[in-house]
Order: structure tokens, then C-alpha cells, then sequence
């Protein structure tokens, strides 16, 4: 046993507690090292097809986009020996608040981007599409956010902020979460670069992080928030503004990720780095996925 000169230590406390830390740190650097090669590694299989054949099919597509909760599955699996994955509800208000303040982010970032992209004719916006949000929103479930967000969020930002403040949290795994699209980008899916994808993907986590954190990690409530972002930002930025003049292709790209991004970065600042972030206090109950 190591003594230090001048230090008197109480029942080993501070010792135990250093070790507790050292290997809570250690395990959970070991839960997403696995979860991350694992949602990589079955995505790209089930995604093979299209990769190989070079077509975009939808059910490929929806397929693949099963890999972050498989490998969330899995890897609870691996180490907790059940399959207790992630709290899907908390209580209807909070799914509403987290829902009301992550739509809001998206929109804000969405109509911003719009704004700038149009070079002249705002007064073609063409309004009356936004009513395909609703009616897009429910199919677009299945392609992507149903699937995703009991790993992303469900299973790994709680276990990154147990050890990474907030904002740091949501920026990694925003670089993952961009990065586990590098298949489809690569099959010409996605019609922006690599590092534009990875910005605005980093940005759309942050609004996410916000949202589930302020839902008290209720997956259902980040399930919506990306419907909305995956939807919203597709309707607003083709067909709302498709009859007005807009910049070149080249503008509307940088410009895309520069709005989300400085949307991002105000919410860290008026959030002061928690983005709704609260310790979760012992006697609040969960319900979770799967059964011991």
C-alpha cells in the first residue's frame, strides 16, 4: 500500500472512491468501445447489399438503421447479463417539454438555414407544404429514428455523460453517430461532403442531447425530436423554398451546417453547458426495455 507523507485517510474513503471512479471510468470506456464497433459493424452488414448493388432501397436502408439498438441490446447484454437497455418513458409532461424545446431547436436551425439560402423571392415560399411534416413523419419513423434512438441516445449519451460533461457528450457522439452514416455517403446517399455531414450531424446532437436530457432521458421523446429533424429540415429546405431564388448548391451546403451549428452553440451558451442536463435523483422509476 502506497502512504503518502502528510495525508491521513478515513477508513480508506478516499482511496476506495478514486478506485471506484478509475474502474466506473474503465468499464464504461469498455461498454462503448463494444457498443460503437458492434452499431458499425452490423449496419455495414445489413447494409452490404445496397453498398454492393450501389442503389438506394428503402428496406436495405430501414434494415440498417436497426444496428445502434441491436448493439445496444447486445452489449447490455454483455455486461449487465439482461436486457434493460433504456428507459422508454418518464412521465407525459416531460415527454412534452423535451419534445416542445428539441422541435423548437430544429425549427429555428431549419427556417435560419432557409433564410439564408434564398437569394431573393421569400414571398414564393411555398408555405402549405409544411403540412407533409405530419403526414411524412409517421413512415420516416421507420427510417432511422426508431431505430436508432434507443442507442444513440438511450444507451450511449447517459453512459458519456456519467464521465463528459454535456456539450462534450453530445459533440462525440455526434462525431459516431456522423460517421456510422460514412456507408451511405460513400453510396452517394447524402449529396454533401464528408466534414459538412459530420458538422451538421454534431449539431443536430446537441438539439437531441437537449431534448432527451430535458424529457429525463425518455427515449421516446428523442424518437420524436429526430423524426421532426429528419422531416422538418427535408420539407423546409426543398419544398418550402424550391420556387424561390436560391444560392448555388455550393452555398446552400455551407450554409446548411453553418445555421444548425451556430443554433448548436447558442443553446450550449443559454444552457451554460448542461443542455438540460439534471442528476437523477434516486426514488425516479423507469420503464425499460426487455426483461432480466
Amino acid at each position: 500500500m502506497l502512504l503518502v507523507p502528510g495525508v491521513k485517510w478515513h477508513n480508506a474513503e478516499v482511496p476506495s472512491a478514486a478506485i471506484a471512479d478509475t474502474e466506473s471510468r474503465s468499464r464504461a470506456l469498455r461498454e462503448l468501445t463494444t457498443y460503437f464497433s458492434l452499431t458499425y459493424a452490423i449496419s455495414v452488414i445489413l447494409w452490404l447489399p445496397l453498398l454492393v448493388e450501389k442503389r438506394a432501397s428503402f428496406s436495405f436502408l430501414s434494415i440498417g438503421t436497426f444496428g445502434p439498438t441491436v448493439a445496444a441490446l447486445v452489449t447490455q447484454r454483455i455486461f449487465e447479463r439482461n436486457w434493460k437497455v433504456v428507459r422508454i418513458w418518464s412521465s407525459l409532461w416531460d415527454l412534452v417539454i423535451g419534445v416542445a424545446v428539441g422541435a423548437s431547436a430544429v425549427l429555428v436551425a431549419a427556417f435560419a438555414a432557409a433564410f439564408f439560402m434564398t437569394q431573393s423571392g421569400i414571398d414564393r415560399w411555398q408555405w402549405s407544404s409544411l403540412m407533409q411534416v405530419p403526414v411524412l413523419f409517421i413512415p420516416n419513423l421507420v427510417g432511422g429514428p426508431l431505430g436508432e434512438e434507443a442507442g444513440w441516445r438511450g444507451f450511449a449519451l447517459p453512459r458519456l455523460q456519467r464521465h463528459l460533461d454535456p456539450v462534450s457528450s453530445a459533440l462525440v457522439l455526434g462525431f459516431f453517430w456522423a460517421n456510422w452514416h460514412l456507408p451511405l455517403i460513400l453510396a452517394h446517399i447524402y449529396n454533401v461532403t464528408w466534414w459538412q455531414f459530420t458538422m451538421l450531424t454534431m449539431a443536430a446532437s446537441v438539439f437531441l442531447s437537449l431534448a432527451f436530457n430535458c424529457s429525463r432521458g425518455n427515449v421516446l421523446c428523442a424518437i420524436v425530436v429526430h423524426g421532426i429533424y429528419n422531416v422538418g429540415t427535408g420539407v423546409i429546405l426543398n419544398d418550402m423554398i424550391g420556387k424561390a431564388t436560391l444560392y448555388s448548391n455550393s452555398v446552400q451546403h455551407n450554409v446548411l451546417w453553418l445555421a444548425y451549428g451556430s443554433v448548436a452553440a447558442l443553446l450550449c451558451i443559454a444552457t451554460k453547458g448542461r443542455l438540460g442536463f439534471r442528476t437523477q435523483t434516486p426514488g425516479r422509476r423507469a420503464k425499460e426495455v426487455g426483461t432480466r
